[in-house]
């Protein structure tokens, strides 16, 4: 009886931390651009994912990236995209479109994230809340910006680096609320109450890199003077 009671125990922890699980369906038809699935609860609107196409039982490709965006209770409809993730000059790249019963992939590396926080307090809060993702840390982001003179990182910096480490989920702490955002559609998945108080807000972002400054030549480059409502101007 003690070890049914706690496989349930842990069982329950493990729904309680898994907050975005991959799912995988076929491709049930094709309307141009457009592919439907069979639903499923774990995927919303905004989620990103790829289409897997296989040679045999052994050899596989990605050809597209896809982007859910309509769902109702029996179905997913997708939007395929152009994937170059993989991109490598010296290989040819395949030419292959997505065809009906390819596999598609959404939540596609959701299992890290990059939280952006106003100070050290609430970073740890999200971190530690969410301890069943992969965080990278934001000196990697806050260094990169630091190299291109960037102290106000728009969307396409955020995707530049979500493809530069292979992860799709962002994190936003804003106003002691977080949003999961993936960082292809910027599309908001999921929002939540955060505890810490933004006593001390560092921007562009905590991390341990301090003074980004714009260069001469980053025209329209400046630093953030509201955090809050960058970055909630941001995710509109």
């Amino acid at each position: 009886m003690k070890k049914i009671f706690f496989s349930l125990f842990l069982l329950s922890l493990t729904l309680l931390n898994a907050k975005f699980l991959e799912y995988k369906a076929k491709i049930l038809s094709i309307d141009g651009n457009i592919a439907t699935l069979k639903n499923s609860p774990d995927v919303k609107i905004g989620s990103s994912g790829v289409v897997v196409h296989s040679y045999s039982k052994q050899h596989s490709t990605i050809v597209a990236k896809v982007i859910v965006v309509d769902k109702n209770s029996d179905y997913i409809k997708v939007r395929f995209r152009k994937f170059g993730d993989l991109k490598q000059d010296v290989l040819p790249v395949p030419m292959i479109l997505p065809t009906t019963g390819d596999t598609v992939i959404l939540n596609y590396l959701y299992n890290h994230a990059l939280a952006i926080a106003p100070n050290y307090k609430t970073y740890k809060e999200v971190t530690t809340k969410h301890s069943d993702i992969n965080w990278l840390h934001p000196d990697l982001f806050a260094a990169k910006l630091f190299a291109d003179s960037n102290p106000s990182p728009n969307r396409e910096d955020f995707q530049n680096m979500c493809k530069d480490y292979s992860f799709s989920l962002l994190y936003f702490a804003i106003n002691q609320e977080g949003y999961f955002v993936d960082c292809n559609s910027f599309k908001v998945l999921k929002q939540e109450k955060l505890n810490t108080k933004e006593n001390k807000i560092i921007v562009p972002f905590y991390s341990r890199i301090k003074d980004i400054d714009a260069s001469w030549f980053s025209f329209g480059k400046s630093k953030i003077t509201d955090y809050n409502n960058y970055y909630k101007m941001l995710l509109r």
